[in-house]
């Protein structure tokens, strides 16, 4: 469902649901969503939906313009997290049917130099917040889900911080291990348009809160305002903090703005910094003390759905494979599973339905028996299978209740020497040619249901006589010890280069089931794992 989310002319919250096929934003008592606002043009701008569900933005002429994420725009598709700007109000643009991408890094400039006429303000300062601020600062907290995880926290937390402030543009970022490396948890505008362009960020001020222990904002008034720095106009960072202890940064701006933030804003930005810092610091407590609690009845009971669902992998007279899933202990769903044609043919299908609940063991189910389906009516699916991936991406897409459920797929057939797979949102599978020699099947494609025009290509490969053939889901690489520290791929990739891993397939499984147990060191992972190998030949 796509919403509008606005704060009206009283400031207070609201949602509109985009139910028509034209929606109106202006000052017109006619429009759907109307500000008593000079800056604002009787009918701003309109949102059509196109025939293919997605919603475009167009300016109807206005005096003002419209922004998208802070860019000057006459029309544009709309993303979940896009944030349009009309005069001087923001309308934030969600949708739940679409899948959020992935956060990349790449708005920031790599310059080392902090930009004029910064106002610093120290952590340790004292903050002023009216009456206002106070009851925004605890709308923050909300409603949050049983088993909410931190960038849920930081994404509803963002929505509401940007609004308040009357931000284009944010960021919610952990602080990573390197200096200045960050984990994005949310944002906000901070998606490239295709073919368009992108207001970079000054690193050295985004980096600031976690480099200084430092938030500030810039520029002090609107005489300052220089569109010809190079990047965003006007900015405001601070610090997250949990317990006295830097966590990460709250970073928000407007790319091309005639309004500079109040020192209001950067009181109210700090201290919603430090509250969301706590709250995401608290949510694994939340999540162990609610697992002990009513979240175990439920995930037991998925997992138990999971358990009769899920169907073993055997050997044949061609192939060996093994398989083994590590529970999670809040999210679950993975299946994989080996679909042996004859002795010189097989498929291996890996499913990543963990986090969606029952839905998204219903839909990586779905995915399986299509699959199936698929290979017994027509054999030669397992080395052309691109058709029927482009037919489960537009079935998918069309469902009202399609989830995020990433998936690989890898067809066999050793009378041609040939391996053919695609990654449908999956974790690439890694190929051992021979002891010591390790090949990643990387391809990126988009996860099924996300676009229903996206066209799905299967790549092919050579295979020799003998090889190990491994898939598992992102929980393996993922997965946390209690320093925090994710397994990561390399370590997986060196547990499979060493030279006594070009095993059987049990062998192969077992290897990795050690690094993965070795490296939590006691801590219990989150969500599911698993990791399924092949092989053949010595």
């Amino acid at each position: 469902m796509a919403v509008l989310r606005y704060l009206d002319d009283a400031g207070c919250l609201q949602s509109r649901t985009l139910d028509a096929e034209q929606f109106v934003i202006g000052r017109a008592p006619t429009c759907q969503i109307t500000f008593d606002d000079d800056m604002i043009s009787r009918e701003h701008l309109r949102i059509d939906i196109e025939p293919d569900g997605r919603f475009r933005v167009r300016d109807l002429g206005s005096r003002n313009k419209t922004y998208v994420n802070g860019e000057l725009t006459s029309e544009t598709l709309l993303m979940p997290g896009d944030v349009i700007r009309t005069g001087d109000r923001i309308v934030e643009f969600l949708d739940d049917a679409a899948s959020p991408e992935k956060i990349d890094l790449e708005f920031l400039t790599p310059d080392r130099t902090e930009p004029p006429h910064c106002e610093w303000v120290k952590l340790k300062a004292p903050l002023s917040l009216t009456l206002p601020q106070v009851e925004q600062l605890a709308a923050l907290i909300g409603d949050q889900a049983l088993t909410a995880r931190p960038e849920d926290i930081a994404n509803a937390a963002l929505g509401q911080i940007l609004l308040d402030l009357q931000a284009e543009r944010g960021l919610i970022a952990l602080r990573g291990d390197a200096k200045t490396e960050l984990r994005p948890l949310a944002q906000r505008g901070l998606r490239r348009p295709p073919g368009g362009s992108l207001t970079p960020v000054s690193q050295s001020f985004a980096l600031a809160p976690i480099l200084q222990s430092v938030g500030g904002r810039y520029p002090q008034t609107a005489s300052q305002l220089n569109n010809k720095l190079g990047y965003a106009v006007t900015a405001l960072a601070a610090p997250l903090t949990y317990r006295g202890d830097l966590v990460g940064v709250l970073y928000l701006d407007r790319p091309a703005s005639k309004k500079p933030f109040a020192a209001a804003a950067l009181q109210y930005g700090l201290a919603a910094a430090a509250q969301v810092g706590a709250l995401i610091g608290e949510t694994a407590r939340k999540l162990v003390r609610n697992a002990a609690r009513e979240g175990v009845a439920w995930i037991s009971t998925l997992r138990r759905v999971q358990g009769c669902l899920t169907m073993p992998v055997v050997a044949s007279d061609g192939f060996d494979a093994a398989m083994k899933l590590f529970p999670g202990r809040v999210r679950c769903g993975d299946f994989g599973e080996v679909i042996h044609l004859d002795e010189q043919r097989c498929c291996v299908l890996v499913v990543d339905g963990g986090g969606h609940g029952i839905t998204g063991i219903v839909q990586a189910n779905a995915l399986r028996a299509a699959v199936r389906a698929a290979l017994a009516v027509a054999d030669d699916v397992l080395m052309d299978p691109a058709a029927l991936f482009n037919q489960l991406n537009r079935t998918t897409a069309a469902s009202a209740s399609r989830q995020v459920v990433p998936c690989t797929f890898a067809g066999i057939d050793m009378s041609a020497g040939k391996l053919v797979y695609i990654n449908a949102g999956g974790m690439p599978p890694l190929l051992l040619i021979a002891p010591g020699r390790l090949v990643t099947l990387d391809q990126p494609s988009l996860v099924l249901g996300v676009d229903p025009d996206c066209g799905y290509e299967a790549t092919r490969v050579d295979l020799p006589e003998a090889f190990r053939l491994v898939c598992h889901t992102d929980g393996l690489v993922e997965v946390t010890s209690v320093a925090g520290e994710a397994l990561g791929e390399q370590r997986l990739h060196d547990v499979l280069l060493h030279r006594d891993a070009f095993g059987s397939a049990a062998e192969v499984v077992a290897r990795v089931a050690q690094a993965w147990s070795g490296h939590l060191a006691g801590a219990q992972p989150d969500d599911d794992a698993l990791v399924l190998a092949v092989s053949r030949g010595g």
